[in-house]
């Protein structure tokens, strides 16, 4: 019986084939690439267990930490990538510092006040603190055509000092 072609492949030599021939180079590669397929195929299946046992790890950990935290998880918040916002404690309120402030300067630009803002830590700026402020009548806006922007002072008479 004469051999078939997946003979010859599995065997690699055949009476009929020369040992070094086109036929027998290409019998050779394609062995070559069953056999690196082959390796590619476990490794690939190996990653797969590997990513599986981490899923899982991750799983079991998302519910220790819900667990003990007395928490249900917040539904539509589990996919969130966003860092959670931390905020922080100051001896002043935003008014208060800003007020302070221009209480020790005199008459502070809005960027001498952004500075001082970022100097003591907080993020942002200043500004709206600054339109509040300037909204309830305890600071004054002047225009000063030296600077960019405006200066700000004290108002001699607050109009709404509870607050």
């Amino acid at each position: 019986m004469k051999p078939t072609h997946d003979d010859i492949l599995r065997k690699g030599k055949s009476t009929a084939v020369p040992k070094h021939g086109p036929e027998s180079d290409l019998a050779e590669k394609i062995r070559q690439l069953q056999a690196d397929r082959q390796q590619h195929a476990q490794a690939i299946n190996e990653i797969d267990q590997v990513l599986s046992r981490v899923e899982k790890a991750l799983t079991e950990l998302k519910a220790m930490t819900a667990r003990s935290s007395g928490h249900a998880p917040i539904a539509g918040h589990a996919g969130d990538d966003r860092p959670r916002r931390h905020y922080q404690k100051f001896e002043l309120t935003g008014e208060e510092s800003v007020l302070d402030f221009i209480r020790r300067e005199g008459h502070p630009t809005t960027a001498e006040i952004n500075n001082n803002w970022h100097a003591q830590g907080r993020t942002g700026v200043a500004n709206p603190i600054l339109a509040r402020l300037l909204k309830r009548g305890l600071l004054e806006r002047e225009n000063d055509p030296t600077v960019r922007g405006s200066r700000y002072r004290l108002s001699p008479q607050p109009a709404d000092a509870t607050h």
